[in-house]
């Protein structure tokens, strides 16, 4: 089975852990949106463009988590003249990628076992920001999707009834092994899902988790409002009395019977359920106190 996989004729994705997508420009050319986690994943963009016979000319950057920028150094060294497309916000952490474990230590200056490819990828410049909702490249008009929450900045790439919808939405099987769908803002991650279901186009291609027709899109979707409200009320739940955030961490984790496989996805989770309780403080229902020199957090 050939590695690239078509979704319409000129919209195609590398499936996977991490779904590569693919927009063929039609006169022989290629633009990847996000790269995925390495350098491997890298040359299986190159390898599975190779093999479709065309030659790869930009690289879309739907946002700077690791996962989606890591075959960006390879790409860019060993194919010439690729440059890197992507938000204004994600495009500064693209290029010091060192700001991303930065502030899932809190803005100190990371440990080791924060410095790794899972949380922080080699930094590429990125030649060109995206700001508009229409935007041209290598002569292929594109609609942007602005998809904030998951991440800062992000956004989903539209083309021939494709909607390349980064980590907007997750697969269900993701969910389910996850516990709890990663924010940076769970009200824009909540107005994001529910932006992607107003749309029309006939298929919906996460980053993580099988591609979507439009009439699946609507379960997806509900699957991931209900694990988004999950986390929510089980961070709620955490707040039984006043208590600080490494006590809530570990009572939503049992909660949801998380087991975390090392420090990097625990910062990650925990970052999450800071996410949460900023939610929940926005909405009224929890507040941060300092109390006795620590910070707790508690129900209003």
């Amino acid at each position: 089975m050939p590695l690239l996989q078509p979704i319409t004729e000129r919209a195609l994705y590398i499936p996977g852990a991490n779904n590569l997508g693919i927009i063929a420009t039609g006169d022989g050319g290629a633009i990847a949106i996000d790269t995925g986690i390495d350098k491997d994943t890298g040359r299986l963009i190159r390898k599975a463009l190779d093999e479709a016979g065309l030659r790869l000319r930009a690289i879309i950057n739907t946002h700077h988590h690791a996962d989606h920028i890591g075959g960006n150094d390879y790409l860019v060294r060993n194919v010439p003249g690729v440059e890197i497309c992507a938000p204004p916000l994600e495009a500064a952490l693209i290029e010091h990628p060192e700001l991303e474990p930065l502030y899932l230590n809190m803005g100190a200056a990371p440990y080791k076992a924060l410095q790794n490819k899972w949380v922080m990828a080699k930094g590429s410049r990125v030649q060109h920001l995206i700001e508009e909702a229409q935007i041209e490249i290598c002569g292929v008009a594109l609609d942007i999707v602005p998809l904030a929450g998951h991440s800062l900045n992000q956004i989903g790439v539209v083309f021939d009834g494709v909607c390349f919808a980064a980590d907007g939405f997750f697969g269900t099987a993701i969910l389910q092994k996850h516990g709890i769908p990663y924010a940076q803002d769970v009200s824009g991650q909540l107005r994001s899902l529910r932006a992607l279901a107003e749309r029309e186009e006939r298929f919906f291609l996460p980053g993580h988790g099988e591609l979507a027709t439009r009439e699946q899109l609507a379960d997806v979707l509900h699957a991931n409002l209900a694990a988004v409200e999950r986390s929510t009320a089980a961070v709620q739940a955490a707040l039984q009395e006043p208590c600080d955030l490494a006590t809530i961490g570990r009572r939503v984790a049992q909660t949801l019977g998380l087991v975390f496989a090392g420090i990097p996805q625990h910062a990650v989770f925990t970052s999450a359920v800071s996410a949460h309780l900023s939610y929940l403080a926005a909405q009224g229902v929890a507040q941060p106190a300092l109390e006795d020199g620590s910070l707790l957090w508690k129900l209003v």
